[in-house]
């Protein structure tokens, strides 16, 4: 009985080509879509939860409240916070710290030098926390001695080649050189980890690079402190203990300042999606779950959408099939054997559309992944789960979209099909069902592209938004913070007809690793103290960025000068410029009355005069408000420099000039430049990455929707055939009859609009105000948006409309 089923089934699919297109066409799109958005969604759930003690691992972040109750807070913490754990918390199963080198130059020959990212210095127990596949070497034991080194298997063969890397050497390169041999090989880290290292270097590296801060509680190292707890620890004890180490330490240093810190154990399966804590990661940012509701909401939507229209086109290919379904009930046929025999039908095509999905999802997976900038993997057979998810899914998805044509289909009256061959349109519950199920279908499609259309117009805002400085033509390169090789490579610079200027500075104006400290007006250090981003420059900086004045002077040759590093520190006068937002921030009475005032700054009171008020620019991505800044020179701490080129000069020639320059300034190092306003650019990609998201399933809701319209009017123009003759009989003309069959069809459209719009200005809303300067919402692109869904119905209603229009009235009524 069974395989005459699928006989039937494969024989009737086989007839109705343009249909089964239709239908394979909508499925495939939805269970594809609905793939994709898994992989996503379950790379993004993985991170940091592949080893087995992730369920009790901690990174513990630091926590700041100010005086006016402000809460700041980073995952980074004082260096020996990590020993300190060790030595005064018991039971703790694992802890270590992970810091990151500052500069990452690593020399394997004097002629093979690479800008390397990724290093971090730990201690021994940090394989035991990310259980580190060792492949040669014992791990231990190189991060328990001095000057050696584990690499990953990628970094060995992009130093060594195919060349055994065990007792090779390489040099660090900082302030001065560092000679580690390599004695371990282990294996990459998967993508999915907030800390996927390059290169493990042992502790004692660090006690010779960071010796002044090795005890400095109050210091902010970069540092992350990662521990594994017992199994059923008490967190509220532990969060005790851990104040109990702040109240110790820090709190008494900084009680003057009335502000406290304290320490916070943050899951490590939360690191990936809690922006709170500096954005998440070092290395990889912080992914909203919200987001991820999201995509998984778009995900289940699209495939509802497709099996609507496998619904609405079904259902109207059955009153083609209504005197089949006679003959079959005159014959003897049951019910259950008539409804098997189409939920057959549906599960060979869902079935089908499955299989075409995956080679679908396979194809596109690389494509996802260059968009979304991620390293996801498909596999079935390695993911019996997934497998098995997809077969069920497959079964119910059939079921649920086949099972109310098959219904409709076998409540079919023989008598009636059999001496007309069509059926009517059914009860008025089943018409406002399908009706319901096109408006739904349209309501979700126009909802995307209204935001679509809204979150366009914000990149566009993002892209062209004037800044307060010039981006142009600025090329940004790392530099050590030498004076010496400062002035070489200035002197070299000066030589290049390309170069306009340059200046020597910690970050542009637009960066997102600007420093930062503390500030008050003198006098009244506890009672106005302010968090402030601090940019060390030379004098060049504001004219390079064309930084507007507003009063006072700009720095000048002389202001840095007075903090040469070859002046005692006792002698070194600090002079800055500020923006218009400090000086609010400081409770000036204006901005000329802050001229020639002296701030406090930092913890130790550092004392600096403000010469001149530039005005406001954004600081950094537009997400954020702008921050109080102030500019001093400082070239000891200028670890990148600006280098305004010509707009006209020849781009490859002119920085391989600078490139030449930079090599006789620093012989050893490794070159690397990126242009400002590539930077800047690069603050929006995750904006850009989900807008590119958003078009694409906007259109293929959209077209599935289109496709769910053609079912539905393929349905009604069927139904309607006769009641079409008889208009024409009567002497309807063309364009009358398409204006009937159409008019209903706006009207469905015309209220998924309405029921769109406040949902998409809703969501649009919320996710605008994640940025401090967005556009205003306003009801032009409402207006665009339908537009733009009543032309797409138009089109797609019209292909039906005019074929039964123009069809010959004699067909439709010979049998009456």
């Amino acid at each position: 009985m069974m395989r005459n089923y699928l006989h039937i089934a494969f024989r009737h699919l086989g007839r109705q080509k343009l249909n089964t297109a239709l239908h394979i066409t909508g499925l495939t799109l939805g269970i594809t879509v609905c793939l994709l958005i898994t992989l996503f969604i379950r790379y993004e759930m993985s991170f940091d939860t592949y080893h087995e003690k992730a369920n009790r691992t901690y990174r513990v972040a630091s926590k700041w409240t100010e005086p006016n109750n402000q809460i700041d807070r980073n995952f980074s913490t004082p260096f020996p916070l990590a020993n300190a754990i060790r030595n005064e918390i018991s039971g703790i199963e694992h802890v270590s710290f992970a810091h990151p080198p500052y500069v990452q130059t690593v020399e394997v020959t004097p002629k093979k030098r690479f800008l390397q990212k990724n290093i971090l210095v730990v201690e021994p127990d940090f394989p035991n926390i990310f259980q580190i596949e060792v492949l040669k070497g014992d791990i231990y034991q190189t991060l328990s001695k001095p000057y050696q080194a584990a690499l990953t298997e990628s970094t060995a063969k992009k130093f060594y080649g195919n060349e055994d890397p065990i007792g090779k050497t390489f040099k660090f390169k900082l302030r001065e050189d560092f000679e580690f041999t390599v004695t371990a090989l282990i294996k990459d880290f998967p993508s999915n980890t907030h800390l996927p290292a390059s290169i493990l270097l042992s502790h004692s590296y660090t006690e010779n690079f960071l010796k002044p801060n090795l005890d400095g509680w109050t210091y902010v190292s970069g540092t992350e402190t990662l521990v594994v707890l017992p199994e059923n620890a008490d967190l509220s004890i532990v969060s005790a203990q851990l104040k109990a180490i702040a109240d110790k330490y820090i709190n008494p240093k900084i009680s003057k300042l009335k502000e406290r810190t304290d320490f916070e154990l943050q899951p490590l399966n939360d690191v990936h999606f809690n922006a709170s804590y500096a954005n998440g990661g070092r290395w990889v940012q912080a992914v909203s779950i919200s987001w991820l509701w999201f995509f998984g909401i778009i995900g289940v939507a699209v495939l509802i959408l497709a099996c609507i229209n496998f619904m609405n086109l079904s259902t109207a290919q059955a009153l083609t099939r209504a005197k089949e379904v006679g003959v079959r009930k005159s014959v003897g046929a049951a019910k259950r054997s008539l409804i098997t025999q189409f939920l057959l039908e549906a599960w060979v095509l869902i079935f089908v559309s499955g299989i075409l999905a995956v080679a679908a999802t396979q194809m596109l997976l690389p494509n996802l992944n260059t968009l979304m900038n991620k390293s996801i993997t498909f596999n079935l057979l390695e993911s019996p789960v997934l497998l098995a998810l997809l077969l069920v899914g497959l079964v119910l998805t059939g079921l649920l979209s086949g099972i109310y044509p098959a219904w409709v289909i076998t409540k079919f009256n023989p008598s009636i099909t059999l001496k007309a061959g069509v059926v009517s349109t059914g009860s008025q519950g089943s018409a406002w069902l399908r009706k319901s199920l096109v408006v739904a279908q349209f309501s979700l499609s126009a909802c995307l592209l209204m935001a679509v259309m809204l979150m366009a117009q914000q990149v566009s805002f993002l892209r062209n938004k004037k800044l307060g400085f010039d981006k142009d033509n600025v090329v940004v390169v790392d530099v050590k913070n030498s004076e010496k090789t400062s002035r070489i490579f200035a002197n070299e610079l000066r030589k290049i007809k390309g170069v306009k200027d340059f200046t020597f500075e910690t970050s542009t104006p637009s960066s997102q690793g600007h420093w930062g400290t503390i500030m008050s007006r003198e006098n009244v250090f506890d009672n106005n103290r302010k968090s402030v981003t601090t940019i060390f420059a030379d004098d060049k900086y504001c004219g390079l960025y064309n930084l507007k004045l507003v009063t006072g002077r700009l720095l000048q040759a002389a202001d840095t000068n007075f903090i040469s590093a070859s002046l005692p520190k006792e002698k070194r006068m600090m002079k800055a410029v500020v923006n218009e937002k400090l000086v609010r921030e400081l409770e000036f009475e204006s901005n000329e009355a802050a001229i020639g005032q002296i701030v406090n700054v930092g913890v130790n009171t550092g004392k600096i005069e403000i010469v001149g008020v530039i005005a406001n620019f954004d600081s950094g991505p537009l997400r954020e408000v702008i921050t109080p800044v102030f500019i001093t020179p400082n070239l000891e701490e200028c670890e990148q420099a600006g280098i305004k080129i010509e707009a006209k000069s020849h781009l490859p020639e002119t920085i391989a000039a600078i490139e030449a320059a930079w090599k006789v300034a620093y012989p050893e190092g490794a070159f690397s430049y990126q242009f400002l306003d590539e930077q800047i650019d690069g603050y929006y990609k995750s904006e850009e990455r989900l807008f590119t998201l958003f078009k694409i399933f906007s259109g293929l809701a959209m077209f599935i929707s289109c496709l769910g319209l053609f079912g539905l009017v393929a349905y009604t123009t069927q139904a309607r055939t006769k009641e079409i003759g008889i208009r024409k009989v009567l002497g309807a003309t063309v364009n009358g009859i398409v204006v009937l069959l159409s008019k209903d069809f706006l009207k469905l459209v015309l209220i998924a609009l309405a029921i769109a719009t406040p949902f998409a200005w809703y969501g649009i809303y919320q996710w605008l105000q994640g940025y401090a300067y967005h556009i205003e919402i306003t009801w032009t692109s409402f207006a665009l948006s339908g537009l733009a869904a009543m032309v797409i119905t138009l089109v797609t209603v019209s292909a039906h409309a005019i074929k039964a229009a123009v069809s010959n009235p004699t067909e439709s009524l010979r049998s009456e």
